[in-house]
């Protein structure tokens, strides 16, 4: 289940879905004007398929999706490439893989200056500019989000940030960690490239999932005491930990 923030209807008056198979479908908000209280039809799932992501978007905005092997595809979501289509649809081609891959995230692009930021289960992140990106027709194969290697883990999470926002890195041993998301924190990088290591793992345990924190306060929010140490109050005392010095700053750990 995905809850989504309706105070942008009139700028984002569409909900597209996506699913681990590729699919990408865009309803129009009004469609889901209903009574019922045990909610309307909002996808037709094809058979082994299953809903990934749920965001709202206008038509002038841009979709990125990422595979769990690293790929990607940018396409713009207006009305010649991605028809606004009826409730009980099951959708279009957005994203094609190659054998043994399949959709790991789809967000929404709306900031000139945003980046990506992907994270792998071994504790590794990366953020590129999402200029990296040319937006091209849907349905393609796409291009490296993210150089995987099997001794930093798995793609776990991709999301599209802005300066100023703050992600959250959740560990299967209940460890998590807030991140803000700035040049001192974790440094800009190309696409084809490994990241740096975003937070250490106790024995056994692997990031499960990342999102972005929407409710930031002053109270709350990471603080750097001036050494580059990350405050130890936005850890969490499970297993994860951050590195000493600022995450992503390149010293022993290369993109």
């Amino acid at each position: 289940a995905q809850v989504l923030d309706l105070r942008n209807y009139e700028v984002a008056p569409y909900l597209v879905l996506a699913t681990k198979g590729g699919i990408v479908k865009k309803t129009r908000l009004t469609d889901y004007d209903s009574p019922r209280s045990g909610g309307v039809i909002a996808v037709n799932l094809r058979e082994g398929d299953e809903l990934i992501a749920a965001r709202l978007s206008g038509e002038a905005d841009d979709l990125l999706m990422v595979s769990r092997k690293g790929q990607s595809v940018r396409f713009t979501a207006d009305d010649d490439t991605l028809r606004p289509m009826g409730r009980a649809t099951s959708g279009v081609i957005g994203m094609r893989f190659r054998a043994g891959d399949e959709l790991l995230a789809m967000d929404v692009v709306r900031d000139p200056a945003a980046g990506l930021i992907t994270v792998t289960d071994g504790g590794y992140a990366k953020r590129s500019r999402l200029d990296a990106w040319t937006p091209k027709g849907r349905g393609g194969l796409g291009v490296i989000a993210m150089r995987i290697v099997e001794d930093r883990g798995s793609l776990v999470g991709a999301l599209v940030v802005s300066e100023g926002d703050e992600v959250m890195a959740i560990t299967a041993g209940g460890g998590v960690i807030r991140t803000p998301i700035s040049e001192e924190a974790l440094r800009l990088t190309s696409r084809d490239t490994m990241g740096v290591r975003l937070m250490n793992l106790g024995e056994g345990d692997t990031v499960v999932a990342v999102a972005r924190n929407a409710e930031r306060t002053e109270d709350d929010a990471v603080s750097d005491d001036g050494d580059g140490a990350v405050d130890d109050s936005a850890v969490d005392d499970g297993a994860a930990t951050t590195d000493e010095g600022p995450v992503g700053n390149g010293e022993g750990d290369p993109a």
